[in-house]
């Protein structure tokens, strides 16, 4: 069976349903403003024209009443007047018989159906009302109706104000010419503008289109070059903002994923060495080829070594965990803080040693610190071995100060200082300032991240500044006591801490 094919509809374009929508838009305005203005000015021109006859009724009117002996001759003076207005009457009695006419009226006028129509709108018409008649008559006329009451009785006369509606429509038509012709013009303007609004969004939305595929393709450096003042330029202008997010988080993605690949590489030599020498060991042990019991000494050492080497290098990737899951519970107590400096003084004596250096401390006996103990220890720990590294000769220096709300201490050293694009990566994760010194010295790239980590799981900060060549310092503000917390105790951080 053939597959039914879809009726083909045709796809309006963007530029398409704007330019179509301000065109019906306008015709919506323009036709119904053209029809309406004619019509009003159509009534305003016959309102004008019966306001005229009214007028002449009146004046009509009060010559009759003056010269009610010889009304002719004062109706025929007076219809001399009318003749360049184009406007003549007809007077009628009491019973509907002829009383004036003017003998220059058209013949159609003259006619007995004309008198006719005149009787019978005589009878039902109201004083003053305006009505038009074209029946016998070459154009149409309006015509007013006047009764007339003189001296004696009541309705005397009946009055008939005639005048053609031949200037009337020649106005209208002439309105009406004039109004087409600026429709048309207004329409064509209508066009051009809208052709040029239309196309103005489209090129705009375009752009933006162009923009997202170039987005989408990976090329995150692109940005749209809409400038505008109205939503679409807010739309715009979010989109960048929007972009160069993107482009920054791809760009820290990228970094994250070389650190990660090389930290990878890294972990799997730091692993590989001593698990290939603790192997190579034991099966000399197994198989006999160590015998001296000094050669056995040895070789057990190395193993303890490689051992603490591993068990180092496994803790600090399961403290990275812990604390970004939020598995890490902070027993808080008030320690001295002299006294944690001298603990990381003998404990990193060996390696200061190694390089000729010298632990300075400066701490009042009486300062305590509020935290921690043991992550506390492994701040400290951590930050003056980044010292001891980086240190050839000088000082380190460890300081301690309080102030009524914090406990500041500094970690200050001489050593060959950091710039400030290393000072901005430093407290990334698998990030290592001097990648050559990787495998002499085993470092993992996480020591730092996990200092920064744990002084805000104290609700302090840590900042670092440094001058190449002279020193790096790096002071850690810890608050001296929680607000509404007990003085010791543990507190646990949940995921986000």
């Amino acid at each position: 069976m053939s597959k039914k094919r879809r009726p083909f509809r045709y796809r309006f374009t963007f530029f398409q349903r704007q330019f179509l929508s301000h065109l019906i838009i306008s015709l919506l305005i323009l036709v119904p403003l053209f029809f309406g203005f004619t019509y009003f000015m159509k009534q305003y021109i016959y309102k004008l024209e019966t306001d005229e006859l009214v007028s002449v009724s009146k004046a009509v009117t009060r010559t009759l009443v003056k010269e009610e002996e010889e009304h002719a001759a004062a109706l025929q003076s007076f219809r001399n007047l009318l003749v360049e207005r184009k406007i003549t009457f007809i007077l009628l009695d009491k019973s509907g018989q002829l009383v004036f006419r003017d003998p220059r009226m058209p013949s159609a006028m003259r006619s007995k159906a004309f008198l006719d129509s005149l009787k019978l709108k005589m009878f039902g018409a109201k004083e003053n009302e305006s009505f038009i008649i074209q029946r016998n008559t070459e154009d149409p006329l309006v015509v007013i109706f006047k009764p007339i009451r003189t001296k004696g009785a009541r309705g005397d006369f009946y009055l008939f104000v005639i005048s053609p509606l031949k200037g009337i429509q020649t106005a209208v038509q002439t309105l009406n010419k004039a109004l087409v012709y600026m429709a048309i013009f207004i329409f064509l303007l209508a066009v051009v503008v809208s052709l040029f609004v239309s196309r103005s969004l489209s090129r705009s939305i375009s752009s933006l289109r162009q923009t997202t595929r170039q987005i989408a393709a990976g090329d995150y450096a692109a940005r749209s070059p809409v400038k505008r003042s109205d939503e679409l330029g807010d739309l715009a202008s979010d989109f960048n903002s929007m972009a160069h997010q993107l482009e920054i988080t791809s760009s820290k993605l990228q970094q994250f994923e070389m650190r990660r690949s090389h930290f990878i590489m890294d972990m799997t030599h730091e692993l590989r060495t001593p698990l290939t020498s603790i192997r190579g060991i034991i099966e000399g042990l197994k198989n006999g080829l160590v015998n001296a019991s000094e050669e056995r000494h040895k070789y057990y050492g190395i193993i303890e070594k490689e051992t603490f080497r591993l068990i180092r290098l496994i803790n600090e990737l399961l403290d990275v965990e812990k604390i970004e899951g939020g598995m890490i519970t902070l027993h808080k107590q008030r320690t001295p803080l002299g006294e944690l400096f001298e603990i990381v003084s003998e404990a990193l004596e060996v390696l200061v040693l190694e390089k000729k250096l010298r632990i300075q401390i400066e701490c009042a006996p009486e300062l305590l610190v509020y935290g921690d103990y043991d992550r506390l220890m492994q701040i400290f720990i951590n930050l003056v071995k980044n010292s001891i590294q980086f240190t050839e000769y000088g000082t380190i220096c460890l300081t301690g100060r309080e102030t009524e709300q914090s406990t500041i201490i500094e970690i200050a050293d001489t050593g060959r200082g950091m710039s400030k694009e290393e000072l901005r990566l430093i407290w990334e994760r698998f990030y290592k300032a001097d990648p050559s010194r990787t495998k002499a010295s085993s470092e993992t790239g996480l020591g730092l991240s996990i200092v920064k980590q744990l002084v805000e799981a104290h609700g302090g900060t840590i900042v670092a500044e440094s001058t190449p060549g002279i020193g790096s310092t790096f002071t850690i503000t810890l608050p001296r006591a929680e607000l509404g917390a007990p003085a010791d105790g543990p507190i646990a951080l949940g995921p986000g801490t």
